[in-house]
């Protein structure tokens, strides 16, 4: 995707490596790699791609045994996905930030 400038789909891989790297328990790649997937989420406005990639963040650090980092990873992904409209996963990332809370 990085060859033909496809960033969309750029990002979409970035994520999905870094679901890959935290499956493997590769988890400090794996925050690093999502944060390659965020920076092109925001250039694009792609809230929604933004939330997704912020709760794999959160769940990261959470496996990281990072609550505050986590926590803060799941507000900003409660406000993307309202920014997408996407109401369910809003509640959801907010109602895991609330558990850290």
């Amino acid at each position: 995707h990085q060859t033909t400038g496809d960033r969309h789909n750029e990002a979409i891989a970035w994520n999905n490596l870094g679901n890959a790297l935290r499956e493997a328990g590769r988890t400090e790649e794996a925050i690093d790699v999502y944060g390659m997937a965020l920076e092109i989420c925001q250039e694009f406005e792609d809230w929604y791609g933004e939330g997704q990639t912020l709760s794999n963040l959160a769940r990261a650090h959470e496996e990281a045994h990072r609550p505050a980092e986590a926590r803060t990873a799941w507000l900003r992904a409660a406000d993307a996905h309202t920014r997408a409209n996407a109401p369910a996963e809003a509640a959801q990332a907010g109602s895991r930030a609330e558990q850290l809370g």
